[in-house]
């Protein structure tokens, strides 16, 4: 006996890390803070004659700054994707020198870390003010 015939919705599609990427990009700019993306590994010029070192490997896709706000690298992964070892070493270094790593696998989880990180700063303009 043939099996019966059931119409069902399209799946919706898989999120991939430029997905990611574009909505945290979009979000950041948004609310005023400047994301530079940061190149790392080496590549090969035009030419073919040369090499061009970029950033060390592991180190986050952006670094982004903001005018009021303390600057921070973020690491942009699609759902359910970890660090690979050498970006965990290099995000714990970052951190050790007293800078801030994010890893975001969408842009709730970002808006989220950006407002304790906003909320962190106020904090200490507050403490500094207060101590003048």
């Amino acid at each position: 006996m043939p099996q019966q015939f059931r119409l069902q919705p399209p799946k919706p599609p898989k999120m991939i890390e430029n997905d990611v990427e574009a909505q945290c990009l979009q979000v950041l700019r948004l609310r005023q803070y400047q994301p530079e993306r940061l190149h790392s590994g080496t590549f090969k010029s035009l030419d073919g004659r040369r090499f061009i070192k970029g950033h060390e490997k592991g180190t986050p896709d952006y670094v982004v700054t903001h005018a009021l706000y303390p600057a921070f690298y973020m690491e942009t992964k699609r759902p359910g994707e970890g660090c690979s070892s050498d970006q965990e070493r290099r995000h714990i270094e970052l951190a050790i020198d007293g800078l801030a790593v994010v890893t975001v696998a969408g842009y709730e989880q970002l808006l989220a870390w950006v407002a304790q990180h906003e909320q962190h700063a106020r904090a200490r303009w507050r403490i500094l003010l207060e101590g003048h």
